[in-house]
Order: C-alpha cells, then structure tokens, then sequence
C-alpha cells in the first residue's frame, strides 16, 4: 500500500546555510517525527538555498540534507 505523503513548507537553517523548500510527510506525521527517524537525510523539495545572509546561491528540485547538520527547521509562515 502506498502512502500518499504531504508537501510540508519549510526553513531549514544549517551552520552555513537557510533552505526554503518542503519537506514530504504522511498525513499525521510532524516535522519533528521525521527528524527523529534513523535516516541520515531528509529530502527536500522545491529548495531554495541562501547564505545566512539571505543571499540567493542555487535552487534544485530536490535536495538531501544531512539531517546532523539540521541547526534548526520550523514550518514556513509558523509564528
């Protein structure tokens, strides 16, 4: 059975970087469960890659991040 997954916007700030993009999730699942997954990467979407600066370096549509490397991610327009 395939799992149709949502397209979860999201900023994902590294140590060098800010990236926009999404991050693909079931229905019920959170950002954080899949932080918590054994996966070394997290595959994101549509992403946009700036310097901490906000400086626009590259987009692709699709970008495996380490998730070691995850500073911080937080759901796009989240107050």
């Amino acid at each position: 059975m395939k799992i149709e997954l949502e397209r979860q916007p999201v900023v994902v700030w590294t140590l060098l970087h800010r990236i926009d993009g999404e991050l693909p999730l079931p229905p019920t699942a959170r950002i954080s469960d899949r932080l918590n997954q054994a996966r070394d990467f997290l595959p994101i979407t549509n992403a946009r890659v700036y310097t901490l600066d906000g400086q626009f370096l590259y987009e692709a549509p699709v970008a495996l991040l380490n998730r070691q490397q995850v500073v911080m991610m937080l759901e796009r327009g989240a107050s």
